[in-house]
């Protein structure tokens, strides 16, 4: 399958620390997406599957809590494609 991978919303924190956001992935033909919520901090973006998942890693420190790490430049590899050749979920190394 052919998706490709926006960001549809980001907020930078005031201190510009971090960026909070949404990516979201869709097929080329429109039959299937999927979003990922994620944090973008000095050259690594971290993705998670719900807000609070992302939540709880934030305000918790939840180390159990469902994610993924992909560095910058890996990240603009996939981001800048014509299409990439699978799910983004599928491309990432959860833990």
């Amino acid at each position: 399958m052919k998706t490709i991978i926006k960001t549809v919303h980001n907020e930078e924190y005031s201190d510009g620390s971090r960026t909070l956001g949404v990516l979201y992935n869709y097929s080329i033909d429109g039959d299937w997406s999927d979003s990922f919520i994620f944090i973008y901090k000095k050259g690594m973006y971290i993705f998670f599957s719900t807000i609070i998942d992302m939540a709880d890693y934030l305000l918790y420190s939840d180390t159990k809590t469902k994610r993924a790490y992909m560095e910058e430049n890996e990240f603009d590899e996939y981001y800048d494609a014509e299409y990439i050749e699978d799910k983004f979920t599928d491309i990432l190394k959860w833990q």
